[in-house]
């Protein structure tokens, strides 16, 4: 027994001097820098501008100092004194004007933490020119290619001749006029990976203001080579603001950045617009990031994208007057906090969403609402007064293969009133409501005047059993004369005017997004395209 004691008291000593030894042989994580911004190891910048970046700093064991050391000379320094195990920095470093272009900036931020440990991080930035404009020929056309950053002002003229070659971004608070009647082109290219876009930064402005006879157009070069242009030709128009979003107030979108605070944040206006065969490699045709309430969108079409026509994340500002005619994927994607009102929409499509040749997530709709899929209450939550809206899918006949082409869906906590909508033409479901409180329903979430029809299935979720079911919202499944796969001007006679919703909106008591012939919105001079490629005279 004594023998047996003896063992067990071993055993115990030599479990506790390892759990002893495993104290001692546990090490805090080194010190990290870690950039917010995707960054070059080297990065240019003109004579006289800035460069900004942010940087993560974390020390589990505490941080102790931050020193910055430029071309091997201190540039900045920060003690911590108090327990932080992380913080940011932010580097500013305005260039000094009249910096000989080649000049090069070397710099170090080296962190220490509290054990006495370090880490580095090094750049550099070289001073030399970030636009660049070559004079060539497409064909017989004399043009300009156009690349890089713009740091300041700049305008187009209707007599340039613009091709945007890869990325062509603004940038320092600049604002990129262009002036009615002008058409940018976009380069296109086999390589999947070489993309031309245009990008609005944070704090800058696009003004493009066009008129019904003389519109702005955002198009493929192909036109410029006698070539047929295709859906999938170039990446889009990206905008960023400052407005809230329900996922951060910094977050970067392809190396931009988007959210914040500002509610009446102004990037600019887009006034009859058309931008067209925008969606390359899974990119979406007009996008708006946090963009505010001061920004201006009326009389703008999507013609023939392939991936989203409208993407919106988070922000708060309105638009009227849109359409997208022929798009892939879907027509709007709204989500991540967006609070706005929308009236005259028009979503019109030939394409079907089917798994061969090309499956858009197999559910592509003309109309989708979201807040955020993880928590549908996080604020801000998507809130939307939308009203005269025609969406029509690529077709429905029963016992027929149409595809999956869905129609409105409202989910994940986003809410709000959809009024006087014209719904048709879907293999799919028509209009969807769900993921909200009962108690939303008829109050915060409002479905009425609605008339969905010739769909596989006219109503489903909430909308069905809340908005249909109950007989009481003038949502019914009566056709509307006139509307088709190749005709969105039509209406239905609607007690609801939505000058009630506020004065963003005009008095449009009729259920849809154009009366009648004589009220045609789209008609009248060259901006607007149908659905065939033609234009609406």
């Amino acid at each position: 027994m004594k023998r047996l004691q003896q063992i067990f008291c071993l055993v115990l000593l030599t479990a506790v001097l390892g759990c002893n030894k495993k104290e001692e042989d546990f090490i805090m994580p080194a010190p990290q820098i870690l950039s917010v911004d995707p960054i070059q190891a080297v990065i240019t910048q003109e004579a006289g501008r800035e460069v900004r970046l942010t940087f993560n700093l974390k020390a589990a064991s505490g941080l102790s100092q931050l020193s910055v050391n430029r071309n091997g000379s201190e540039f900045a320094k920060t003690d911590y004194v108090r327990d932080e195990i992380s913080a940011t920095y932010t580097f500013n470093f305005t260039i000094p004007v009249g910096t000989p272009a080649g000049t090069k900036f070397n710099f170090n931020i080296a962190l220490k933490d509290k054990e006495g440990r370090d880490t580095s991080y090094d750049f550099a930035i070289n001073v030399n020119q970030v636009l660049f404009i070559t004079e060539g020929t497409i064909g017989s056309t004399p043009v300009k290619y156009i690349k890089g950053k713009i740091n300041g002002n700049f305008t187009i003229a209707a007599t340039d001749v613009y091709v945007v070659d890869s990325i062509l971004s603004v940038n320092e608070g600049g604002i990129l006029t262009i002036n009615p009647g002008s058409t940018v082109y976009f380069k296109t290219s086999n390589n999947l990976q070489e993309i031309s876009r245009l990008v609005i930064s944070q704090g800058c402005k696009i003004r493009a203001e066009g008129t019904r006879t003389a519109p702005i157009v955002f198009t493929s070069d192909k036109l410029l080579k006698g070539e047929t242009p295709a859906s999938t030709d170039w990446g889009g128009v990206f905008i960023h603001g400052f407005a809230p979003t329900n996922q951060g107030n910094v977050i970067q979108e392809n190396g931009f950045r988007y959210g914040g605070s500002v509610t009446n944040d102004d990037s600019g206006a887009l006034q009859y617009v058309r931008l067209e065969y925008a969606g390359k490699n899974g990119s979406n045709a007009l996008n708006f990031y946090g963009v505010g309430s001061r920004t201006r969108v009326n009389y703008v079409q999507i013609f023939k994208n392939e991936n989203i026509a409208f993407r919106v994340k988070g922000g708060v500002f309105n638009m009227k007057n849109i359409a997208a005619i022929g798009h892939g994927g879907y027509g709007i994607w709204a989500e991540h906090g967006w609070q706005g009102n929308g009236q005259f929409w028009i979503f019109q499509t030939d394409r079907p969403a089917t798994l061969v040749p090309i499956n858009f997530w197999n559910q592509a709709r003309s109309m989708e609402f979201r807040s955020d899929d993880n928590f549908f209450t996080r604020a801000p939550r998507t809130q939307f007064n939308i009203a005269n809206v025609t969406v029509i899918g690529n077709g429905y006949a029963a016992g027929t293969d149409m595809g999956t082409r869905r129609g409105i869906r409202v989910r994940t906590g986003a809410f709000g009133v959809l009024q006087n909508m014209i719904v048709t033409q879907f293999a799919n479901d028509a209009v969807r409501v769900e993921d909200l409180n009962s108690t939303e329903y008829g109050t915060t979430m409002q479905l009425g005047n609605v008339r969905s029809f010739n769909n596989n299935v006219n109503y489903e979720g909430d909308a069905n059993t809340f908005f249909f079911n109950k007989g009481s919202f003038n949502v019914t499944d009566a056709a509307v004369p006139g509307i088709s796969t190749t005709n969105f001007v039509g209406s239905a006679t609607s007690t609801f005017n939505p000058t009630s919703l506020g004065s963003f909106f005009s008095a449009a008591s009729y259920i849809g997004a154009v009366e009648n012939d004589a009220a045609d919105w789209t008609k009248g001079g060259i901006w607007f395209k149908n659905l065939n490629g033609t234009i609406r005279p």
